[in-house]
């Protein structure tokens, strides 16, 4: 053989090799879909800014582990992924519209050869075209930082089509808020309907593997979280601090139930610099999604303390939090607070499991 005839043939197999272990290692899929939906009226002077559909469309990148590590970080296999989307709310002078750029965690619930369900969640930030202004825009209390925060959940359903090609149906659940930096703060919610095509450039097929046995099926945790909120007296940032102490039991492969106590204290309740008046006392109850080391947990607290002036028609809300468990048991994450369809703040959580 020449030298020549050589050098090809060596690039050819290593070219070759690349792409099997590029193939087996990791699926790569793009996505380009249209979205329709509604504006939820979560108050009842908001029902006449809400009659309008947003619609949108929504550019994805999304990337699937294949090897034993990855499916082991979360007992399944799961894309991660970017969105880069854009939706109108069909109100071009109230309420604009938002471009959003978010990252995505979605793990595959159930597949067969050609049919996949998985459920995607979203965070990421949002530029709003039109926020609100007590002069020039008073009726859009939805909005009023132009740059905010997006959070998002999504069942999908993906069909293939062809060897690259796939359907894909997916509702959203979209929500918008400035997390408390600054007021009003209601958020918009916005449910919507989407249908794409995905794109795998290619083609892969997923191994086999086996879920890891725990050795436990009951955890303990200690979480602190902390965010900054408007000042509701004049400008700039005052902090919000808090504990958790809990616990969840798994129920199923990827489902566990809790309880747990939480406080916080938050300065933008207190009268002065030296008042520790702001505190809230709150226990509660959780559902969690357990996927390996990442966990989605859904919470309901009911106040046994809070100050005054602080929610005074309210004695329960919602917690929502998604956190990754690191080495030596520590867990970070994000959460996001409301009460009903209205959210309060978003906030970052750093947490130790026993």
């Amino acid at each position: 053989m020449h030298l020549k005839q050589l050098n090809v043939t060596l690039c050819l197999y290593f070219v070759f090799n690349f792409s099997v272990h590029a193939q087996q290692d990791a699926g790569h899929r793009f996505g380009l879909e249209v979205q329709y939906g509604f504006i939820i009226p979560h108050a009842s002077d908001l029902e006449a800014v809400s009659q309008s559909n947003p619609a949108g469309l929504n550019l994805s990148y999304s990337r699937v582990g294949l090897a034993k590590k990855n499916w082991d970080s979360c007992n399944c296999f799961h894309y991660m992924g970017l969105n880069l989307s854009y939706h109108s709310f069909n109100n071009p002078e109230v309420l604009g519209s938002a471009t959003s750029l978010s990252g995505t965690f979605e793990p595959i619930l159930w597949k067969t050869n050609g049919l996949q369900l998985s459920l995607r969640s979203g965070f990421g930030v949002s530029y709003l075209s039109k926020v609100y202004d007590k002069e020039t825009n008073p009726s859009n209390t939805f909005f009023s930082s132009p740059v905010s925060f997006l959070v998002l959940i999504s069942p999908r359903f993906q069909l293939r089509l062809q060897e690259n090609l796939s359907l894909n149906v997916s509702i959203h659940y979209n929500h918008i808020s400035n997390g408390g930096q600054r007021q009003p703060n209601r958020g918009m919610n916005y449910p919507t309907l989407g249908l794409g095509i995905n794109y795998t450039p290619q083609p892969f097929l997923f191994p086999s593997y086996s879920a890891k046995k725990t050795a436990k099926n009951r955890h303990y945790y200690l979480e602190a979280f902390g965010t900054l909120k408007g000042n509701p007296q004049g400008k700039g940032r005052l902090p919000l601090v808090g504990l958790s102490l809990g616990f969840h039991q798994r129920i199923s492969t990827i489902q566990g139930i809790g309880l747990g106590m939480e406080s916080q204290w938050d300065r933008s309740l207190t009268v002065s610099a030296g008042d520790f008046s702001g505190f809230t006392h709150a226990p509660y109850i959780a559902h969690h999604f357990l996927f390996g080391k990442v966990d989605f947990s859904q919470r309901i607290g009911i106040y046994v303390h809070k100050p005054k002036n602080y929610e005074p028609d309210k004695s329960f809300y919602q917690r929502y939090t998604l956190s990754y468990l690191l080495k030596n048991s520590l867990k970070i994450g994000v959460g996001l607070k409301a009460h009903g369809h209205v959210a309060e703040n978003i906030e970052v959580r750093l947490g130790y499991q026993f």
